[in-house]
């Protein structure tokens, strides 16, 4: 009978324990829709921003008068103007991530999810910059060795370069990011490729097919969503917390 009443004192005493321990375990605190559209501003900005720097740099003089813009037929603005060099595709980038940092560290109060969005902007903009990097150089590569071999076999040569670049860009990426994150915040993860990773490769793509089929009317006009893929690097970082 005393030993009952015990085993079953013990029972009482450990659900309290565990109850205890389970309550005091911090809970992760959803964004709330106000924090998330505050992000997404200041993202909209570092991109406004990276282009408004873009065209005002231009060799090609662009208005800022707000009713010269508005009035502008959008072929002849800068968006519709300017072709997506790789300097100008990285540039954008770099104000959508800083955008989104900037906005994660201002409407998330928590301060534990500082370094997660730190390390989320380092992998974002690697994303962003190593592929767009190897679909460049393979296709400049690539466009010379198709030269010299000619025929059938130079078209394909020069179809595939830019393919391999971009897969290999991808992957290469996300690697590079996981080494660098490891060295400088010291946390030993494997962030591996997410799906919404893929939105800014959408530029690559678009980079990819201006080397695949110059020219064509269907590449160009994917080319001027560029702006708009580069909008979720951002809100990713802003948005980022530490998983616990």
């Amino acid at each position: 009978m005393t030993n009952s009443i015990t085993t079953i004192t013990n029972r009482n005493d450990n659900s309290r324990y565990f109850l205890h321990n389970r309550q005091s375990e911090p809970v992760q605190k959803k964004l709330t829709k106000n924090q998330r559209l505050g992000i997404q501003v200041t993202t909209a900005l570092g991109v406004i921003g990276s282009i408004a720097l873009l065209a005002k740099t231009s060799k090609t003089k662009y208005s800022f008068n707000l009713s010269t813009i508005l009035s502008t037929p959008f072929k002849d603005t800068f968006l519709g103007k300017e072709e997506y060099t790789v300097g100008k595709i990285l540039t954008i980038g770099a104000g959508s991530c800083l955008g989104g940092l900037a906005g994660g560290m201002i409407f998330d109060t928590d301060k534990n999810n500082r370094q997660s969005k730190l390390r989320e902007a380092l992998i974002q903009y690697t994303n962003i910059s190593v592929p767009i990097g190897t679909v460049a150089l393979m296709s400049k590569y690539g466009g010379k060795l198709s030269k010299k071999v000619g025929g059938k076999g130079g078209k394909l040569i020069e179809f595939l370069s830019p393919v391999i670049g971009l897969a290999g860009g991808i992957l290469a990426g996300n690697k590079f990011a996981n080494k660098l994150n490891n060295m400088i915040f010291d946390k030993k993860e494997h962030r591996p490729v997410e799906l919404l990773d893929m939105s800014p490769h959408l530029d690559d793509i678009c980079m990819a097919s201006q080397y695949i089929a110059k020219d064509n009317i269907l590449t160009k006009c994917a080319s001027r969503f560029i702006p708009l893929t580069l909008l979720v690097a951002g809100n990713e970082i802003g948005r980022k917390q530490e998983k616990r």
